[in-house]
C-alpha cells in the first residue's frame, strides 16, 4: 500500500492500556493498542512466574509491563506508519521520549528502506505521552528496594534473595551455545554453594534447538515464554499494510530485564558480538543496520535507561569484544552442540539457501572438517551456484550486505580466504572462485589481515572483569 495515504488514512497509533493477571503458575499480559478501526491485543505469558509476583509490588511490576508495552509497538504501528504515536497508558519524560524516538528511527532502518520511506523529514512521528499528573507515578524497582531494605538497616543490598546470580537469553544458535558452555557452572554462591546461571527461552515450542542446547550445556534451571503475535496484524500483512523487520533485541532486553527482577538474577547476559556493529546499507544519508539493536550503541543506550526507569539489573553482552569468526573457532571446538544448533530463518532444519546459513557455513569452515559440516548443512555450501548472489553480497560486491544476522564484510572475506587455504581443489566450488577472481587476487595483505581478526579483542564493552578472564581464555 501506498505509505502517504496509509500515514493520511491512519494518522494516529495509540498505546491504550496494559493488563496482567494470575492463571494457575503463570502471569498472562496483554496490552490495548492501535488506531480508530485496528485494535490490537498482544499478549505475553510468563510460565511458573505466579508465585515470584505475589510477592513484589504491584507498581513495580505495571512499570516492568508499560515498557514492555512500548516495545510491542513497533510491531503494530509499522502496518500504518502512522505520523502520530500516543501514549495513552503512562507518562514518558524528556529523556525517555528522546530514546524511544532514536530506538524508532534507528531501529526500524531497514523497515524503512525496504518500503521506500523517507524518514528525514521533521516529526516524521511525533511521539507523546499523557501528562505526569493524569496518572500515578510508576514505582522504580531499585528505588523502592534501596528503601526497603535502609529501613532494614542492610545497607544497599538490592533484593533480599540476589546473589550474583546470571540469566541468559538463548536462542538456539552457535552464540547462546558458547556463552552457555563457558558460564555455565562457573560462578557458585560462596554460602551453600547452590548454582547461579540460568536461561530463559521464548516461545520454546517452535524453538527446540534452543532447549537442546540449554539440556546439553549443563543448565537445569531454565524459564519460558510465550509471546503471541495478534492474528490481525497477520491478517494485515497478507492484506498489503505495510510490514518489515523490528529491533527485536530489544524487545528481549525490556524482557530479560524484567525476567531477572522476576526470578531474582541481577545480572541478564546476552550473546551480541562486535560483528554486530557494522550496518548494512547507506539510505537517506543514513547507515541502516539490520542489527541495531544488538549493536554496542544500543547496548549502551539501553544500560543507562534501565538504570534509570526499570532496575538496577546489571544489562551486557558476553561476546561484544569477539567478532563472529573469532565465535565460529570457539564454537568449533564445542562439538556436542553441532547436531542441535540452528542458526536459519525456517526455524527447524538448516535450508541452505538463506545467508544465515551461508554465513554459518563460512565462517565454520576453516575450523572444521568437511565432513563434519556436511553432516550439518546436508550438503557443501561452496558449490552452490544459486548462493552466487548472496556470497556476492557478503563480499562487499554488491549495493549492500544481506539484512541477516552475518558477520562483517572483511571477516567473510577472510573466513573465504582460510577456506580457499583450506580446500585441496578450491577452484572447483563456485563460491571460492567468485572470491579468488572477485577478491583475493585484486587484494594484500591477506596473513596480516588473518591475524588481526583472529585475535582481535575490542576493548570497548561493558564486561565485569571476572567474564573478561573467563573470555579471554578461548581467545
Amino acid at each position: 500500500m501506498d505509505v502517504s495515504r496509509l500515514r493520511q488514512k491512519y494518522p494516529v497509533f495509540s498505546y491504550e492500556s496494559y493488563n496482567w493477571q494470575i492463571q494457575g503458575n503463570d502471569v498472562v499480559i496483554d496490552w490495548l493498542m492501535g488506531n480508530d478501526k485496528y485494535q490490537f491485543h498482544p499478549q505475553l505469558r510468563l510460565l511458573g512466574a505466579s508465585s515470584k509476583i505475589k510477592n513484589i509490588p504491584k507498581a513495580i511490576i505495571d512499570n516492568f509491563i508499560f515498557h514492555l508495552g512500548l516495545v510491542e509497538i513497533f510491531s503494530y504501528w509499522k502496518a500504518f506508519c502512522s505520523p502520530k504515536i500516543i501514549v495513552n497508558t503512562g507518562y514518558l519524560d524528556t529523556y525517555q521520549l528522546a530514546w524511544w524516538q532514536d530506538l524508532l528511527l534507528n531501529g526500524m532502518g531497514q523497515y524503512f528502506y525496504e518500503n521506500g520511506i523517507d524518514f528525514r523529514e521533521k516529526n516524521f512521528v511525533a511521539l507523546t505521552s499523557v501528562p505526569r499528573r493524569v496518572l500515578p507515578a510508576l514505582v522504580l524497582p531499585g528505588v523502592f528496594f534501596e528503601k526497603s531494605q535502609k529501613k532494614l538497616g542492610q545497607g544497599s543490598r538490592r533484593h533480599p534473595s540476589w546473589y550474583k546470580k546470571t540469566l541468559i537469553p538463548v536462542g538456539g544458535g552457535k552464540d547462546s551455545a558458547v556463552t552457555l558452555e563457558l558460564l555455565s557452572n562457573r560462578f557458585w554462591v560462596s554460602q551453600n554453594d547452590v548454582k547461579k546461571t540460568a536461561a530463559f527461552v521464548l516461545n520454546a515450542q517452535k524453538n527446540p534447538a534452543a532447549i537442546e542446547i540449554i539440556r546439553l550445556s549443563g543448565i537445569d534451571q531454565g524459564y519460558q515464554v510465550e509471546r503471541r503475535i495478534d492474528p490481525l496484524l497477520l491478517q494485515l500483512n497478507k492484506e498489503g499494510f505495510l510490514n518489515g523487520h523490528t529491533p527485536f533485541t530489544a524487545y528481549l532486553s525490556f524482557l530479560g530485564v524484567f525476567l531477572a527482577y522476576l526470578f531474582g538474577f541481577d545480572e541478564v547476559v546476552f550473546a551480541n558480538e562486535r560483528s554486530a556493529n557494522e550496518g548494512n546499507v547507506e539510505y537517506e544519508g543514513y547507515e541502516i543496520n539490520h542489527q541495531y539493536s544488538k549493536t554496542l550503541a544500543f547496548e549502551n543506550k539501553f544500560r543507562d535507561y534501565n538504570k534509570r526507569y526499570l532496575s538496577r539489573v546489571n544489562y551486557f553482552s558476553f561476546l561484544r569484544p569477539l567478532y563472529e569468526l573469532q565465535i565460529m573457532k570457539i564454537f568449533s571446538g564445542l562439538e556436542k552442540y553441532f547436531h542441535v544448533f540452528l542458526s536459519c530463518n525456517s526455524g527447524q532444519n538448516w535450508c541452505g539457501k538463506c545467508p544465515k546459513c551461508l554465513a554459518s557455513f563460512i565462517g565454520l569452515y576453516p575450523f572444521v572438517e568437511e565432513k563434519k559440516l556436511i553432516a550439518i548443512f546436508g550438503k557443501n555450501l561452496f558449490s552452490e551456484e544459486n548462493l552466487l548472489p548472496i556470497a556476492f553480497e557478503m563480499l562487499g560486491l554488491g549495493k549492500k550486505k544481506p539484512f541477516e544476522c552475518v558477520g562483517t564484510v572483511e571477516e567473510t572475506k577472510i573466513a573465504c580466504y582460510l577456506s580457499f587455504k583450506k580446500t585441496p581443489a578450491p577452484n572447483a566450488y563456485p563460491l571460492l572462485k567468485l572470491f579468488r577472481d572477485k577478491v583475493m587476487t585484486k587484494e594484500k595483505n591477506w596473513e596480516e589481515r588473518t591475524k588481526s581478526i583472529l585475535n582481535s579483542w575490542d576493548i570497548n564493552h561493558n564486561l565485569p572483569e571476572r567474564y573478561t578472564s573467563i573470555l579471554k581464555e578461548y581467545t
